[in-house]
């Protein structure tokens, strides 16, 4: 199976719905394990701060801020394919979070991977726009 841009745009999309749910408590039960299914298991990412985080520290990240945010909204936009093989997507987008505290957004590009059959988010880059 080859992967389609268009399949890989739209997971940027359900997964920051599922995030938003899960920040803000508004998530159901499986929505935790629904959002961790997205990652590859050697998933890792650069945070909009510079640090390293791997695939076990998302997982606290998530678990450990369920409806911590509940004013928060996420939104997407400005998605864009930098790189498509058969296997892999390169892509760019941008995230706004805004909360009653104020709006914080980023640029973010990501590695899309097809494993074994399945659509994966292998790697993360974020930073800081405003």
């Amino acid at each position: 199976m080859a992967l389609i841009k268009e399949h890989a745009i739209e997971s940027i999309h359900s997964m920051h719905v599922l995030i938003e749910n899960i920040f803000s408590g508004k998530h159901a039960e499986q929505d935790l394990a629904l959002l961790i299914d997205y990652f590859a298991d050697h998933f890792e990412m650069v945070g909009a701060a510079g640090k390293r985080i791997s695939l076990e520290q998302v997982k606290g990240l998530f678990a450990n801020n369920q409806g911590k945010m509940p004013d928060i909204q996420i939104e997407i936009y400005d998605e864009q394919i930098l790189m498509q093989k058969e296997d892999a997507i390169v892509l760019t987008y941008t995230e706004k979070h805004t909360k009653d505290t104020g709006i914080l957004i980023r640029r973010s590009c990501a590695l899309i991977e097809e494993i074994n059959g399945k659509m994966v988010w292998s790697y993360l880059q974020e930073t800081f726009l405003a």
